[in-house]
């Protein structure tokens, strides 16, 4: 009796022990979690750092990236700080946004005005040997490394509310919301705007209260965060592209497995394929959307727009925010 009693204890020890071994290498290791940050709205980039998570769990299952968005984790700019001291593990961020920490000021060059003339000249410049000469000097200085591109974002326009942009002439005197990149605030003062940088978070009551007449935000935008309720016009100028890039902590990743920082690197092609077939369809959708609300879609004279910006681009910005001859190198480069 009583070694029968021994045998029933030990039952649950023997059938663990057997589960042990006949589990799958992967689920012995370690689970481990990164937290992405990232400044926009959880809806508006949640999906993508979500989707991402998926395409690497599903090559790295002990891998899980955890999304904190809405500038949870701090602004821009501690999030840089952060990253090089390996106190925060990965970004999701705009392409443009490489330009901001030490290392990364020719990257200035994504913001200038038709520095791009296409999504697909823009992904040509990411995958090109200019780009990887220039991220080297940053991912060093830095201490980041660019894991890559995981969806395209709607290019830049303009909207106002009294007033029909078409040509550049149209837009003298106007009050235009604008981020604070040099390039954008030149290329507005030369099409004859006054440039006021704010935050996001100020620019719907800014337009509501007339303190700007317009903006410069994509379709999405507009449509998203309700500007066709205190705008009229859409000026599709298309003058600034960009998309979202991932970037981890150089320190974080030196201590990830060849097999997690392979995952890292190979999730981001299908998360760029589903995320960017979404954006297009939200793009199409909030185009749509803005007329419905009761804008109206202009057809500007973008030639004469882009004339003057390049113009202004190379006599005051060429050689100052990035080395000279960059902007027509990366113009160049089709």
């Amino acid at each position: 009796m009583r070694g029968l009693k021994g045998m029933v204890g030990s039952f649950p020890v023997f059938v663990a022990a057997v589960l042990l071994i006949l589990a799958p290498s992967w689920a012995l290791a370690a689970q481990k979690t990164l937290k992405i940050a990232f400044v926009a709205p959880p809806p508006v980039w949640g999906p993508v750092a979500d989707q991402y998570n998926k395409e690497v769990q599903k090559l790295a299952p002990t891998l899980e990236i955890k999304s904190f968005g809405g500038g949870q984790l701090g602004p821009l700019q501690k999030n840089f700080a952060e990253l090089k001291m390996g106190k925060l593990d990965m970004m999701l961020c705009d392409s443009g946004v490489i330009s901001m920490p030490s290392g990364g000021k020719p990257f200035n060059v994504i913001f200038a005005p038709y520095a791009f003339e296409s999504q697909a000249h823009l992904r040509k410049f990411f995958d090109s040997a200019l780009f990887r000469e220039l991220l080297a000097v940053t991912e060093k200085e830095a201490g980041i490394k660019y894991l890559g591109w995981v969806s395209d974002r709607s290019p830049r326009l303009i909207t106002t509310s009294t007033r029909k942009v078409v040509k550049p002439e149209d837009m003298k005197g106007l009050k235009m919301r604008v981020p604070m990149t040099p390039p954008i605030i030149e290329t507005m003062k030369a099409w004859g705007a006054t440039p006021i940088p704010l935050s996001a978070a100020e620019l719907y009551m800014a337009m509501k209260q007339g303190t700007v007449d317009g903006q410069d935000n994509g379709f999405d935008a507009i449509y998203g965060a309700k500007y066709y309720e205190v705008q009229k016009y859409v000026s599709p100028i298309d003058y600034v592209r960009s998309g979202l890039v991932v970037l981890i902590s150089s320190a974080v990743w030196a201590k990830l497995t060849p097999a997690e920082q392979d995952a890292l690197l190979k999730a981001c092609n299908p998360t760029d394929v589903w995320a960017t077939a979404r954006n297009d369809e939200i793009v199409e959708k909030s185009k749509k959307g803005v007329v419905e609300k009761g804008m109206e879609i202009l057809s500007p004279d973008v030639p004469a727009f882009q004339a003057i910006a390049v113009k202004t681009i190379n006599e005051k910005l060429d050689g100052d925010l990035w080395p000279a001859g960059l902007y027509d190198k990366v113009r160049n480069l089709k």
